[in-house]
């Protein structure tokens, strides 16, 4: 099968909508022509879906872990890889709601620093997913929302990323991509906003930036998808990409068995998410450089698990991968200490834990982590 641009299951970390009423309004304005009662009712039911997504996703939060990183790129030249480190980075949250003990949270922020990577390439995303886990003792999860937004990209080649980084801020501005997936027992709905910012904001932006977007998508209209009975019978979870992830480390911690596989819906399409491999790894040293320091940054972990994970779309056939290298021991247990990452034949990111926080934190008002 052929390999993704799913590079965008990572970076496509699409973000959005509205407050709950300015979308009820938004998709009332797109209504105004009479409706059938029974459609007027469905579409009623699907507003209030979005609109509890999106009060999950603004509500408030209290970090368990994070974890911080620094980015390395490499691009492929015929046979052999030339790379560059320090150009970017994002980190990894896990928490829980304030407001409701059975919403975790999970956050994923990924993306170049243009005034570190060549050329000034500004490319970026962020995710948030909630899940509402059940009270009944089982711990399953009821129902997901999926947030975010990315700095939007389509070049399949070094050539036509040149094309696009030459062009990128002309015609309108930068063009960004936004979506907000609800999933509960039974069926889902998605809406998924292309828009453009005169601002070419950066990842370390991302709470004006998120502004920006709930103000974009209440007033323009967005490509909606439903995963009904049927489809959802097909997979039968109610979870979404990044706590798929999540099981499968919790998976692969427990000494499970590998293949093991779990299935998610994102934006009315079915995928699966397998671990094919599981494999200790007893010692690993990393070494990054670092803009402005003399010294290069250096770890050597020990009791490692390097696990590698294939995703399918199950509408179009194709595929992605990647790699994580986690922790097994201490406060180090299940945290990717390296995340491997090729979109493409010619591209390559690899994410360096730089950092680890944990306790129950608030999560910072400034999301700016340059230094």
């Amino acid at each position: 099968m052929r390999k993704d641009r799913n590079g965008q299951g990572w970076w496509r970390a699409a973000a959005v909508l509205l407050s709950a009423g300015a979308l009820a309004a938004a998709m009332a304005n797109a209504q105004v022509m009479a409706k059938p009662a029974g459609e007027a009712e469905a579409q009623d039911g699907q507003a209030a879906l979005l609109a509890q997504a999106v009060a999950w996703v603004r509500g408030n939060q209290r970090l368990r872990v994070e974890y911080n990183y620094v980015m390395t790129a490499k691009v492929r030249l015929l046979l052999f890889w030339v790379g560059k480190d320090d150009v970017g980075g994002g980190y990894v949250r896990r928490g829980r709601s304030e407001a409701d003990a059975q919403l975790e949270t999970f956050q994923l922020l990924i993306g170049s620093d243009p005034a570190k990577a060549t050329r000034n390439i500004n490319r970026w995303g962020a995710v948030k997913e909630v899940v509402r886990r059940g009270a009944d003792g089982n711990n399953g999860i009821e129902s997901s929302a999926f947030f975010g937004f990315m700095k939007a990209s389509k070049g399949s080649s070094v050539s036509e990323m040149e094309k696009e980084l030459s062009k990128d801020g002309q015609n309108g501005g930068h063009l960004f991509e936004a979506i907000i997936n609800r999933v509960e027992r039974e069926g889902g709905i998605s809406k998924v906003v292309p828009f453009r910012s005169e601002k070419d904001f950066t990842l370390y932006e991302l709470e004006s930036t998120e502004q920006v977007v709930f103000d974009r998508l209440a007033s323009e209209a967005g490509r909606t998808k439903r995963v009904d009975a049927q489809l959802w019978a097909q997979c039968g979870r109610a979870n979404g990409f990044l706590s798929s992830v999540a099981e499968l480390v919790d998976a692969a911690l427990a000494g499970r068995k590998v293949p093991v596989a779990t299935c998610y819906f994102y934006h009315g399409e079915r995928f699966t998410m397998k671990m094919k491999e599981a494999s200790p790894v007893a010692e690993k040293k990393i070494s990054v450089n670092l803009r402005g320091e003399e010294k290069p940054f250096e770890r050597t972990y020990h009791d490692l698990l390097l696990t590698k994970f294939e995703i399918e779309n199950h509408m179009t056939g194709k595929i992605s991968r990647f790699e994580l290298l986690l922790g097994t021991k201490g406060n180090l247990r299940g945290a990717p200490v390296r995340i491997d990452y090729q979109p493409n034949w010619w591209f390559r990111v690899i994410l360096n834990l730089k950092e680890l926080k944990s306790g129950e934190m608030k999560p910072p008002m400034n999301a700016d982590q340059r230094k």
